[in-house]
């Protein structure tokens, strides 16, 4: 039940951009203590009687399910980096860049796009059942590598691999906003250089606010897609990563 948990742990208990870290931490506990306890019922668990006379075996074998449980974890924590990086760039770009937001939960300055984009992907995680996907994902990895087994990682560059397609994914969200904005860069350019006494970039930024959440309301219209597929994907990866 420990190693089951510490294999579990990392995806629902981590402190970070995941799904989960909404939830308050007893409920991410609890929800950890359940899947392990189902995962147990329902999936025939190699006996370890014999690594209970030695402490260290037991250690280390926390620790390869500790490390483990990192390796699956990136099934939603590099979609919700991905959402996050793509949102910093709107507001780098936008120049939302100056103000931020505190979340009180944290206690840090969060960007306005970033928390945006992030509450976004958190909302078709659920809605499109991606949760259960990665329950039942953590719950078929005790039948592919029992508790306690070894295993190792790929080295064919599947994990590089992975993390240019999330980032890639990311951009595709925000790609028609950065496209628009780039447009207003290059007009601005091109007003500040026939009118050099003007200083057109603070009379533009208020034209680059407004088409920024012009843009951003429209393309979040066709995000459930592109973050879906975003998801599917790290857990696809993650799963290759990976091997018994």
């Amino acid at each position: 039940f420990v190693l089951a948990m510490m294999r579990f742990g990392p995806a629902l208990l981590l402190p970070s951009i995941t799904p989960f870290a909404w939830a308050p931490l007893m409920a991410r506990v609890a929800l950890t203590m359940a899947l392990a306890a189902l995962a147990l019922a329902t999936t025939v668990v190699t006996p370890m009687a014999a690594a209970f006379g030695h402490p260290a075996t037991l250690v280390v074998m926390g620790m390869r399910e500790a490390l483990l449980g990192l390796a699956l974890s990136l099934a939603v924590v590099l979609p919700g980096a991905a959402l996050d990086f793509a949102g910093r760039l709107i507001d780098l770009q936008a120049g939302f860049g100056a103000a931020s937001l505190l979340n009180p939960g944290t206690q840090t300055q969060e960007a306005i796009v970033g928390r945006t984009l992030s509450l976004v992907g958190v909302a078709i995680f659920f809605s499109t059942g991606l949760d259960r996907l990665l329950a039942r994902g953590l719950v078929a990895s005790i039948a592919l590598v029992p508790l306690g087994a070894g295993y190792t990682f790929s080295a064919d560059g599947g994990f590089l691999a992975l993390l240019g397609s999330q980032f890639l994914l990311g951009l595709a969200v925000v790609a028609p906003v950065m496209l628009g904005l780039f447009s207003i860069d290059l007009a601005v350019s091109l007003a500040s250089r026939s009118m050099p006494q003007a200083n057109v970039y603070f009379l533009a930024l208020p034209l680059k606010i407004a088409v920024a959440v012009v843009l951003l309301s429209l393309s979040l219209r066709y995000a459930p897609l592109a973050v879906e597929r975003l998801y599917r994907n790290a857990f696809d990866g993650a799963s290759h990563i990976v091997r018994p």
